[in-house]
């Protein structure tokens, strides 16, 4: 009869038996501590955004533009000499289009939650007033906007993304693991805009529109959360750039 330890239920452990369970454990431990240690470090960097919550609801004075998507133009300042542009998006998966195109080249004042990534900020309108005619239009000093700057026709290699993930409101907010979130988004009116990334590491981000300068969602939507190409006619309006692209030239990377 084998002399070796085993276990039985309804009697104490062997000591040689607890051993080694508790050196096998101790292993499995280690090792997996270690591959999810790995794991995590090997992620790639999905930048700092995200809801500024901390900062409250925040009013900002500009004028509203509605097509290709709604962003409100802020004018310059010693901190934003060509202006500042915010995509506008409403509470969850949804845009604001209906009140942008009431108020389309007015100035309205937008009351929501800041979203910031790096230098981009947006802003997830809130409530029914959060979107309405500017209360105080005078800090505008009659600025109606910035000009409209055409910079020729050029091709692009980049992300196609949903304006408000990409700004933090989900993590990650790009690459192939986002795009169903991506895509619900986008069908719901958020902003679509293209991911350049510069050889430094920093980005690009450019909004899109067809070659009318109307939304272009639809015929880029199987794209989406995707490297690709695209041609098209880039214009700059103060520090925003809009990409009106032709949606048959788009080439996956």
């Amino acid at each position: 009869m084998s002399r070796r330890p085993f276990f039985v239920g309804y009697l104490a452990m062997p000591r040689a038996l607890a051993m080694f369970l508790a050196v096998v454990t101790g292993v499995l431990l280690g090792t997996g501590a270690v591959v999810a240690t790995v794991t995590v470090q090997e992620q790639n960097d999905w930048g700092d955004g995200g809801f500024q919550w901390g900062e409250g609801r925040q009013t900002r004075t500009g004028i509203v533009m509605a097509d290709p998507y709604p962003v409100l133009f802020l004018p310059p300042n010693a901190d934003h000499p060509f202006g500042q542009t915010l995509p506008l998006s409403g509470a969850g998966k949804t845009g604001v289009q209906t009140s942008a195109r009431e108020m389309q080249g007015a100035p309205v004042d937008v009351s929501g939650i800041i979203l910031r990534r790096d230098d981009f900020e947006m802003i997830q309108v809130s409530g029914n007033n959060g979107l309405v005619a500017a209360a105080d239009p005078a800090p505008l000093a009659g600025w109606s906007g910035p000009e409209i700057e055409a910079l020729g026709r050029v091709t692009l290699k980049g992300e196609l993304l949903d304006s408000k993930c990409f700004h933090g409101a989900m993590r990650p907010g790009e690459g192939k693991t986002h795009k169903l979130c991506a895509n619900l988004c986008l069908i719901g009116g958020v902003p679509l805009t293209f991911m350049i990334r510069r050889p430094d590491g920093s980005v690009e981000s450019l909004l899109m529109a067809d070659q009318e300068g109307q939304e272009v969602t639809g015929p880029l939507l199987d794209h989406v959360s995707q490297f690709v190409e695209l041609t098209g006619e880039l214009e700059r309006r103060g520090d925003l750039l809009v990409f009106k692209v032709d949606p048959e030239t788009v080439r996956r990377l």
